[in-house]
């Protein structure tokens, strides 16, 4: 096909050809257009006429895009996201290190639920004053830190609240600030989860910002380096294979399947308790937190089930590999004894 010289501009010939062949893709009209005319003719400038054309209309100012436009942006979400990711200070392992010449107790401390009805509030505040106020003392938080209903999420739950969730957010930022200092790691509850079903928010990691704590996300391993020695925890708000009828099962069972640690702690169930096990070769520790909601609906009518509370602590020695499970008031006790006498 020769070069066409009776028409105009190569618009008109574009517009022939659609009409003609309208199976032709728009790559194909370029490729015929380029054989036609003598000056070269792009893709996106053919792409961007054709689209301007619907039957007798010529769209004078559409606004379009292009390909390049598609690379371009495609190139920035990939900026983006490597950015994002400096961003993101939620990680399933970390390591610390504990600066202390005397034995240390370690606390699991969740289930606040701020805002609930049925939680024991005295009790909440009693154990927020001994986790600041005793020397050599640290926390790690378990989880569900406010009772967050909301109606699109269980229904009629809300009602049981005192305050709405954005106060309840109010009440555990001030108790964070409070207990700062000996944070040590942050995991996140079931209940705090919940915010990601209703937006973007991510509260736990706001409160990580603010109590300057790892960021464990929904759990993982701490290895702490302590003098002499290292220990190495398993931390989650509840692990899978949960049971009523056996406590430590959903632990035992990480443990085989993740291996082995010297503490798996979890929360969630509302009940404390803490126990020694000779598995895989050494005792290890296993070990729940208790929870500050002590009733609640949903707990009545499963079988009249209450919440307790309980925090318990391991104390740890950094010229000994050795542990000591305790609950708070008890290792609060202990410790003190142990930190004057130095044995």
């Amino acid at each position: 096909m020769g070069k066409v010289v009776t028409l105009l501009h190569w618009h008109e010939r574009a517009i022939q050809l659609r009409k003609e062949h309208p199976k032709m893709t728009n790559m194909e009209i370029t490729e015929v257009l380029n054989r036609e005319f003598p000056e070269a003719i792009g893709y996106e400038a053919v792409k961007r006429f054709l689209t301007r054309q619907k039957g007798r209309i010529t769209f004078e100012d559409k606004k379009e895009y292009t390909t390049d436009d598609i690379d371009e942006y495609a190139k920035k979400v990939h900026e983006l996201q490597k950015v994002m990711a400096k961003l993101n200070t939620k990680q399933v392992k970390a390591t610390f290190t504990i600066n202390d010449d005397k034995p240390v107790a370690i606390a699991h401390w969740g289930d606040w639920h701020e805002g609930g009805l049925g939680v024991d509030y005295d009790r909440l505040e009693e154990d927020t004053e001994t986790i600041i106020n005793t020397d050599g003392l640290y926390w790690i938080g378990m989880g569900d830190y406010k009772d967050n209903y909301q109606a699109n999420i269980h229904p009629g739950a809300q009602y049981e609240q005192i305050i709405q969730p954005g106060m309840q957010d109010l009440l555990v930022k001030r108790r964070m600030e409070r207990a700062a200092d000996n944070c040590i790691a942050l995991v996140r509850g079931c209940h705090d989860d919940w915010d990601k079903k209703t937006g973007d928010k991510d509260f736990v990691s706001a409160m990580c910002e603010i109590t300057n704590a790892i960021n464990l996300w929904h759990g993982g391993d701490l290895y702490i380096k302590f003098g002499q020695c290292e220990y190495h925890w398993k931390v989650r708000h509840k692990y899978k294979y949960e049971s009523t009828l056996n406590l430590e099962n959903a632990m035992r069972r990480i443990m085989e399947m993740q291996g082995a640690c010297d503490v798996a702690a979890s929360a969630h169930l509302h009940n404390p308790y803490f126990m020694e096990r000779h598995l895989m070769g050494e005792f290890r520790i296993m070990l729940r937190s208790g929870s500050y909601k002590v009733w609640d609906e949903y707990a009545q009518k499963l079988a009249g089930l209450k919440g307790k509370p309980g925090v318990p602590c391991v104390i740890i020695f950094p010229d000994k590999r050795q542990m000591i499970p305790l609950m708070l008031d008890k290792a609060v006790e202990v410790l003190k004894t142990l930190r004057e006498t130095g044995r």
